[in-house]
């Protein structure tokens, strides 16, 4: 199966910050919007970087609380690693394992069609798991 079919059933909202605004902006959208990612793009809505939870709490570390104020593009990942709706899921669990990413934008050239994580990644596995489990029971009764 391929990531097109998480996108379908979880829909492709995303939710930018520009790289200028303060990293508390950033802090505050994904709060409000409960994720764990925002994407960071440019005027013209071009994928520039990702931010993410982890990346606010090693700028933390690395910053401290002067962080709040900085623009985001100073503690953005970049550049980012992104997918293909045809990608298949194990491609992009192999990815973010490899990785160490928990977030996956799905691009198409320059457009950004959604993003996975990797609880989708794993959810999507375990509900197919559970469906060729049903399918071999049932093949097994009807033997």
């Amino acid at each position: 199966m391929s990531v097109e079919t998480i996108l379908k059933s979880k829909g492709s909202n995303v939710f930018s910050i520009r790289p200028e605004h303060s990293v508390s902006d950033a802090a505050a959208l994904m709060s409000t919007k409960r994720v764990g990612v925002a994407m960071v793009c440019d005027s013209k809505g071009r994928l520039m970087g990702v931010v993410s939870e982890r990346d606010i709490v090693s700028g933390i570390t690395q910053y401290g609380k002067g962080l709040l104020d900085m623009p985001v593009r100073n503690i953005m990942s970049s550049p980012v690693v992104t997918c293909k709706p045809t990608d298949s899921v194990k491609q992009i669990m192999e990815v973010m394992t490899e990785r160490r990413i928990r977030h996956l934008p799905v691009t198409d050239g320059d457009d950004i069609l959604g993003i996975v994580s990797i609880g989708d990644a794993v959810n999507f596995r375990l509900h197919e798991a559970e469906i060729e489990k049903a399918v071999l029971r049932d093949f097994a009764v009807t033997r």
